[in-house]
């Protein structure tokens, strides 16, 4: 019995590479090992050409006329299964040979084979079902428990890093994050190992993006998941670790550590106003409003009222962000309640089921029962003016200076009498008269102003008391 195989030759074709057949060699079933050996060699040119396809149908024909004994003929069919986007092919052939199979010991072929799981089954994974969530996790087991976490840059040899990054994404997307269970996914990673490497890349549109290195990753998880379980110990401490680690932060990732290691170190009870004190400072330095919202709860957390309030009302000066706000909105119409300003807590809580209703997610019995008794309408738009001008007066009553709310000048009516403004960190644009601009100067669109709020005819508002940036 004589089998027929062909080498393959380079020939251009109106300039286009083309792969054509090479004189036949034939050879009997006697030699048949250097019958695999040959074109094992056959295809691996191929691979080395990135002709993978061509490299692909010589090992799949290989593959199935074989004994199914040899692992480096399997290991590279599955690396040319994997160039072609057919890596669940591989993985079902593993699952066919069974554990027990000697094959399914070589370490090249449970390499493949974790990465094939990834392409097939993580990495474009999405929670849309719960019931195929458990097969995710325990195809991502599988593969943490036979990869080896690579030192550094040479992380992406394996798919061990990009798995566990994987699996945590899923699980904060999901309705209900289960923190325990990311902290036990991040306990298998070391974060020595870790590269500070920040990955750069273009977007769609071309702009140039960047994502935060696996080092960073880790402790920005670390300690989000330590904080939500009441590990603030922990917490305090894998944030100074990383604070002190890392010598390049993507975006503002630094801040968020700080803050967090300054909460849990107010949750620890040790020097308690030390610690409230730096986290004050540094939401002052940040102007972040859920900042101020961590600071209100501490203070209410130990019976400070006033001080709770004052943070609270603080926070709706800086970025107003609606539908995020809605915890901090109930928080503070619980404090004005407590102040005994029911007509000011109306608004809050108005405010507060109004986002919730719209975004279709739980209200609370107590809510509902604020809503029930005080005929309160979840049906109508909140003025956000309102809620800040309340805001920055309190703030203005306990400080004795007023917060002046930073805008730039987007347009100037025709008549030149008037405009608006748009809040650097709010979202509704206001109403200005050309008078109220003070030192008698004018404004041109472009302009960066500062400016107080005042409130007119039916509840509306506008700015005044505008002066230009200097």
């Amino acid at each position: 019995m004589f089998l027929m195989l062909a080498k393959t030759e380079t020939h251009k074709i109106m300039g286009v590479p083309m792969y054509l057949p090479s004189p036949c060699i034939s050879y009997t079933k006697d030699t048949r090992m250097n019958d695999i050996d040959f074109t094992q060699e056959n295809a691996k040119s191929e691979i080395a050409n990135r002709n993978y396809p061509l490299a692909n149908s010589i090992l799949e024909n290989l593959w199935e006329k074989s004994n199914k004994s040899n692992p480096y003929l399997l290991f590279y069919y599955g690396k040319t299964l994997r160039k072609v986007k057919k890596s669940e092919i591989f993985v079902n052939i593993c699952r066919d040979l069974g554990n027990d199979n000697p094959v399914m010991s070589n370490k090249w072929i449970i390499s493949t084979l974790c990465w094939c799981l990834y392409d097939a089954y993580i990495k474009n994974y999405t929670f849309t079902n719960t019931d195929d969530f458990e097969p995710f996790l325990k195809r991502a087991k599988y593969i943490v428990d036979n990869c080896e976490q690579m030192d550094g840059t040479e992380h992406s040899k394996t798919p061990y890093f990009i798995t566990i990054k994987k699996v945590i994404k899923i699980y904060n997307d999901k309705a209900s994050t289960n923190y325990k269970e990311i902290l036990k996914w991040l306990s298998h990673l070391d974060p020595d190992k870790l590269s500070e490497d920040v990955f750069h890349f273009q977007d769609n549109e071309g702009k140039e993006r960047e994502i935060p290195s696996p080092k960073e990753f880790y402790y920005q998880h670390m300690a989000k998941s330590l904080e939500k379980s009441n590990k603030f110990e922990d917490c305090a401490t894998i944030c100074d670790t990383a604070l002190k680690q890392i010598k390049k932060f993507h975006y503002r990732n630094h801040t968020w550590l700080q803050a967090r290691m300054y909460y849990c170190k107010c949750m620890l009870q040790d020097d308690i106003e030390t610690a409230i004190e730096e986290y004050k400072n540094l939401a002052q330095k940040e102007n972040y409003w859920f900042m101020f919202h961590k600071i209100s709860q501490i203070c209410f957390r130990y019976n400070k009222i006033n001080d709770a309030l004052l943070y609270a009302c603080k926070a709706y000066n800086t970025r107003f962000e609606h539908e995020k706000m809605v915890n901090l909105l109930f928080d503070t119409a619980l404090l004005w309640q407590a102040k005994g300003d029911n007509s000011k807590a109306i608004i809050f809580f108005q405010a507060t089921a109004f986002y919730r209703n719209r975004q279709g997610w739980f209200i609370s019995e107590e809510l509902n029962y604020v809503v029930s008794s005080l005929n309160i309408d979840i049906d109508k738009k909140p003025d956000v003016n309102q809620i800040q001008r309340i805001s920055k007066e309190h703030v203005a009553s306990i400080e004795g200076t007023p917060i002046r709310i930073l805008g730039e000048i987007i347009k100037i009516l025709p008549h030149g009498g008037a405009g608006f403004i748009k809040p650097k960190q709010g979202s509704s644009n206001i109403y200005f008269n050309m008078k109220d601009v003070s030192e008698k100067r004018h404004v041109a669109v472009g302009d960066i102003v500062e400016y107080d709020i005042k409130q007119v005819k039916d509840n509306k508002t506008k700015a005044v008391n505008i002066s230009k940036r200097k």
